[in-house]
């Protein structure tokens, strides 16, 4: 599996992972526009975060640093990313009213 192929199939499984859970927790997505602000601020940190932590994890020395990076701290930030992404899609058709001619 080249680089590029893992890459794809983390972004797809996020992705898969984020909608499941807009489907199945409903009751989490906040209904304000203040809160879902708030997550999607918390969201852009998580994706600047990622970088320091996979350095953390790459500088301890453990033998596969590499991969626990990847799902310990790449995984949630681009589930979260995507979730977020969710609500404010789900917010944005709820508060739209629908096309008028």
């Amino acid at each position: 599996m080249t680089v590029t192929t893992f890459i794809v199939c983390i972004a797809v499984g996020s992705g898969a992972i984020a909608l499941w859970i807009n489907l199945r927790f409903p009751t989490l997505m906040p209904w304000s526009m203040k809160k879902l602000l708030a997550h999607m601020l918390v969201a852009f940190v998580c994706v600047y975060a990622v970088k320091p932590g996979i350095g953390m994890i790459l500088g301890s020395g453990v033998p596969a640093a590499r991969l626990i990076g990847v799902f310990v701290v790449a995984f949630p930030a681009l589930v979260y990313n995507f979730l977020v992404c969710a609500w404010m899609i789900r917010l944005a058709q709820a508060t739209g009213g629908g096309f008028r001619v």
